[in-house]
């Protein structure tokens, strides 16, 4: 059986999409749609600091993570080098949901109250395995692969979020792989979220 993590293609950036869907049924970046999500993980694929990695299967892609060198300003200058591409998702959202807007930007800016956060460290987007095939370690092998890429790439840390309330098995994952409670804070409207980081020089 052939097995491979590596850089996902745009042509199965489709492929990663519906396993987003399947995995995140209830979120609200999914309710964004297709268009939205094709469109984020395109440009953050395209990005310098962006990293998308797949797990194949027979190449076939199983699940994904999503990831930025640079957590600080991300999302703004995503945004910033592809203003045209999102200013007409902007505009459909004004046009049918204004109030996504406001929260789309609300829980793309994490920050907490009680903690200067400069953000200098790479973080993960986003990671996802498709339904079918979830508690075989694909997810512990993509973050395994995207720790090795940021340390090959300059960083010593690596972050992610995650949420606080009825979500112990997944704390417990990033826990014991070596992630820490860096701070918590309250993404909109009140839905509470830790951020853990992993010193990776230890």
């Amino acid at each position: 059986m052939c097995v491979e993590v590596r850089e996902i293609s745009i042509k199965d950036i489709n492929v990663l999409v519906a396993i987003h869907k399947r995995a995140f049924p209830d979120f609200f970046l999914t309710s964004l749609g297709d268009r939205f999500l094709l469109l984020y993980y395109k440009t953050v694929k395209k990005n310098n600091q962006g990293i998308l990695l797949g797990y194949y299967r027979e190449e076939n892609l199983l699940g994904f993570c999503a990831a930025t060198m640079m957590s600080t300003s991300f999302h703004s200058r995503l945004i910033k080098e592809n203003l045209l591409d999102y200013f007409f998702i902007a505009f459909r959202l004004l046009f049918f949901r204004p109030l996504a807007i406001a929260r789309l930007y609300k829980n793309l800016v994490k920050k907490g109250a009680l903690i200067k956060d400069k953000g200098h460290y790479a973080e993960l987007l986003s990671i996802a395995v498709d339904t079918s095939c979830q508690g075989e370690g694909i997810g512990k092998k993509l973050l395994s692969e995207l720790e090795k890429i940021v340390i090959e790439r300059g960083g010593d840390c690596l972050s992610l979020t995650t949420d606080c309330e009825d979500n112990a098995k997944a704390q417990g994952f990033y826990t014991s792989i070596g992630y820490k409670v860096f701070y918590d804070f309250i993404a909109y409207p009140k839905r509470k979220m830790y951020r853990y980081i992993k010193n990776l020089n230890k």
